[in-house]
């Protein structure tokens, strides 16, 4: 096939770009890649988010470490568990020195105090590794939560054990709470990462976003961003932002323009994008190569900032595409629904019983778009508003019942 002579053909051309890297202040000595492998959104099979493609998935991994990638992330629930096992396999055939792999403690499946080394032994099982680079406490946004499990239980103090014995070499915590609970967080220990969603929406959206990049900046705690198109919206920017961005620079993507932004916020060391297809991938590393990748000036920043603010100019719904909300208990398919909204949201295309947007053709294209994006039966009209979703959401910035009414 195309694809398989394409990788051929890549792998037996000497390598003329490769990802950046940047000297890891919690490892002296030690550079990562500014672009890294998330490991939420693998290629799957069937629909299946238990079957993952092990073809094109291990194609994908190969030419990201090829071209520098160095920096993969994955996740108890990731993939229904099978996430875990796939990089397990995938990254066995390298030395293990010259990848960093980081894994995370499933906070809110923690029942009782045993169940953190169960997690913990069975992580670097499926994950076929003696160590974890990064390790993080998974998704703190609930403080109870986390006094609970972390201090109570004293899970901290578990893991920081491991840490002493060299199974973990650098203690962290993803973050999907508010201000308060950061700032909590961060006087309880010294964390030598984090992973933390930035983009530009999200910092307009939410002041209370940039208080916490503000926080982790003053703490000098290096930042791994999740979520830096914003669950690809900062990649689909309406035809006005479009414009801004390339009647100024030709030939550059939108995509490439949010990645550029995140990774010119003081503190950040990393953004993380889960490229399940190959042209994502390419597109990707070829962005953040050497001979592309520059943080933006200031002007650059103003360009850019008036971009988002054309494409802010109509609402949107804040869904990142994560996918912790489904199944759900109705058949209600909110990523989807939501991805099929913003594309006529974003541009101000919602049709309208009145006005420009009052248009039969218009409403033709919503229906039709619909038809082709959501499964019949699940669509916002079942849902009943039972808040399952509410509780999984990690994007505190909107609530998922309410915007389904809409």
């Amino acid at each position: 096939s195309k694809f398989l002579a394409f990788l051929r053909s890549d792998a037996e051309t000497p390598e003329d770009f490769r990802v950046v890297r940047r000297p890891y202040p919690s490892e002296p000595g030690r550079e990562v890649s500014v672009l890294g492998y998330g490991g939420i959104r693998l290629p799957i099979l069937n629909r299946r988010d238990d079957q993952i493609d092990e073809e094109l998935g291990l194609s994908l991994i190969d030419y990201a470490y090829r071209h520098g990638v160095n920096y993969f992330d994955t996740g108890w629930v990731y993939h229904k568990g099978e996430g875990e096992k796939f990089f397990g396999r995938a990254l066995k055939r390298y030395p293990r020195e010259s990848f960093m792999l980081a894994d995370k403690m499933p906070t809110w499946l923690v029942t009782k105090p045993e169940d953190a080394p169960r997690f913990f032994e069975e992580q670097l099982k499926r994950c076929q590794v003696d160590y974890f680079d990064n390790y993080l406490l998974h998704s703190l946004n609930n403080p109870e939560e986390c006094r609970r499990v972390y201090k109570e239980w004293k899970v901290l103090d578990y893991l920081k054990e491991q840490k002493a014995r060299g199974r973990i070499r650098h203690l962290g915590f993803s973050f999907h709470g508010k201000s308060a609970l950061l700032k909590e967080v961060l006087d309880e220990y010294p964390w030598e990462m984090c992973v933390i969603t930035l983009n530009a929406l999200d910092q307009r959206w939410s002041a209370d976003s940039a208080k916490q990049i503000a926080l982790l900046q003053e703490r000098k705690v290096p930042m791994f961003i999740m979520e830096p198109l914003g669950g690809g919206r900062c990649a689909n920017l309406n035809p006005a932002a479009r414009k801004i961005l390339a009647d100024a620079t030709p030939g550059v993507s939108p995509a490439e323009w949010a990645f550029r932004w995140a990774l010119s916020q003081d503190g950040v060391q990393t953004v993380m994008s889960g490229m399940g297809r190959m042209d994502w991938l390419v597109e990707n590393v070829r962005s953040l190569s050497a001979e592309r990748f520059h943080r933006l000036s200031s002007d650059e920043l103003a360009l850019y900032g008036r971009a988002i603010d054309a494409y802010m100019k109509y609402a949107t719904v804040p869904c990142t595409g994560c996918r912790y909300c489904v199944p759900c208990p109705y058949g209600v398919e909110i990523p989807e629904v939501f991805s099929w909204w913003n594309s006529f949201a974003g541009s101000g295309r919602l049709p309208s019983d009145n006005g420009e947007n009052d248009s039969q053709e218009l409403r033709r294209e919503f229906l039709v778009r619909y038809s082709h994006a959501i499964t019949p039966g699940g669509g916002p009209e079942k849902c009943i508003r039972c808040r399952k979703c509410k509780v999984a959401c990690p994007q505190w910035v909107f609530d998922i019942p309410t915007e389904m009414k809409k």
